[in-house]
């Protein structure tokens, strides 16, 4: 099996149990190094990552960005219903105490529903 790292290529084949090489000579370990500085990629290369050393270690944190300054938001104007609900809210509890909030919300969007537009007008500023 070839093991490549680095960038770089490695012919000692390596037995599953130990680990060890087999067969290796120092004319095989001549050749390998010959071999891995031709492969070599140049270090000064903008456009490539970082190779990571080995599976145990952890590659380099990014940078945090500065986090922009947020614009302050200005508050929208109430629409017409909003206004309604606003006003209305208090009086359908107390005609309905058990009622759940979105059991008193769908009361008030029928009574919404049921206005006339020259009603709903009022509420429009």
């Amino acid at each position: 099996m070839a093991n490549e790292k680095k960038g770089k290529v490695a012919l000692t084949i390596r037995s599953r149990r130990n680990n060890k090489p087999k067969n290796a000579s120092s004319n095989d370990a001549s050749k390998l190094k010959e071999l891995n500085k031709a492969f070599e990629a140049p270090k000064n290369s903008k456009n490539e990552k970082p190779a990571k050393n080995s599976k145990n270690e952890k590659p380099a944190k990014k940078a945090k960005k500065e986090k922009k300054e947020k614009k302050e938001k200005k508050p929208r104007k109430l629409n017409a219903y909003m206004v309604f609900a606003m006003e209305v809210r208090e009086s359908v509890k107390k005609n309905h105490p058990t009622a759940s909030i979105t059991e008193i919300a769908k009361k008030i969007g029928e009574k919404w529903r049921a206005m006339s537009d020259a009603e709903k007008a009022k509420y429009k500023k």
